[in-house]
């Protein structure tokens, strides 16, 4: 696997034509290490070749690397998560296309400014993969705080940890409101093809029915997590997986759930509730199970349903969620996605006013 010394040397090759004598000078290690390093990334498709014999120049390859591991109050101290991406990532993934480019960096600028605002962090890690053969950016952010889950879990007061998971996933949530809208994670979640949370043994996986991201193959981000980790925290981390030839843009995807006619909180109208998250350890029966996934469901215009994975509904959730609520709430639009036909069924027979 690459390490950091590696990422100083590929970034060294963006700024100096002599890159043996400048990664030297920057690490601290000799000459012939360095050098072997160098021919070890050229050989690997890190690093292109120019030349030949002692007259060799370099510049990047088709893949890239970076990884970085710092002090949070560094980083805050020297711009924050936009002079980390302007710094480091910018360079890397210039060739990148515009939108692909502007999705990467959207979803990763969020996520290491939710680690900057809302961990209590000492330290974050982070770093990114091209993969110039199959297409694939890989990044991730990890830090040694309190813990997502851990830190909504308090915030509401849920009697289980599991259902911090929930609340995360439809959005306009923030344990810090003053300074933070609830959007990053949900719309972060959506610009890219792949997304993971891990915090204290919960997962987050939004883009996964099997629900856990493969793991990264030049980074073993769980042990880096687990180094991150003080023995009283849970720490968080997050990996993202974007393909390079994707047509998705930025503004498609605000405009599936925002509204141009408001403004912030307010233009969020749309959220997507995977309703299995309330399960926990069982089916879908009761009322409070229906007030779970629609609490909040009053700042929407629209809320989507999605019942994946889902196998059967009891009466009283049925009864709250298809007829006390929507009968309390006609101006929230109730949608159903992805339900299946013995659960649709089940809907009909028990929520009169359930269409599908």
């Amino acid at each position: 696997m690459l390490d950091s010394i590696d990422s100083l040397i590929l970034a060294t090759a963006t700024q100096s034509s002599s890159l043996a004598s400048s990664a030297t000078e920057a690490s601290g290690m000799s000459r012939v290490a360095i050098s072997r390093r160098i021919k070890r990334l050229a050989d690997k498709g890190y690093l292109s070749r120019h030349g030949s014999g002692t007259r060799q120049t370099y510049s990047l390859g088709a893949h890239r690397f970076w990884s970085m591991h710092c002090e949070r109050k560094l980083i805050i101290g020297q711009g924050g998560e936009f002079a980390v991406w302007e710094s480091h990532l910018a360079l890397l993934l210039q060739n990148l296309q515009p939108n692909v480019y502007n999705l990467a960096n959207i979803a990763f600028t969020e996520m290491l400014n939710n680690a900057i605002d809302h961990s209590d962090s000492k330290h974050l890690a982070m770093g990114l993969h091209f993969d110039g053969a199959k297409g694939v950016l890989e990044m991730f952010v990890v830090d040694d705080g309190v813990g997502i889950f851990e830190r909504i879990s308090k915030s509401l007061k849920l009697f289980d940890k599991r259902l911090s998971i929930l609340e995360l996933a439809k959005g306009k949530f923030s344990t810090a409101p003053a300074q933070h809208s609830g959007m990053g994670v949900f719309v972060s979640s959506r610009m890219m093809d792949s997304f993971c949370i891990e915090s204290g043994g919960l997962t987050f996986a939004p883009r996964f029915k099997l629900g856990r991201m493969p793991a990264f193959e030049w980074v073993n981000a769980n042990e880096l997590f687990e180094k991150q980790k003080h023995h009283s925290t849970h720490g968080t981390l997050v990996r993202m997986a974007i393909d390079s030839g994707t047509q998705r843009t930025a503004q498609e995807v605000y405009e599936k759930y925002f509204s141009s006619e408001e403004v912030g909180q307010d233009a969020f109208h749309t959220t997507e509730v995977p309703v299995k998250l309330a399960q926990l350890s069982s089916q879908l029966n009761s009322r409070s199970q229906g007030k779970w996934v629609l609490a909040r469901a009053t700042q929407f215009k629209t809320v989507v349903l999605d019942f994946e994975g889902v196998d059967m509904v009891g009466q009283g959730f049925a009864d709250e969620v298809f007829r006390v609520f929507a009968l309390a709430h006609p101006e929230v639009a109730l949608q159903v996605i992805n339900v299946s036909e013995s659960v649709k069924t089940s809907l009909r027979m028990l929520a009169p006013h359930f269409r599908a």
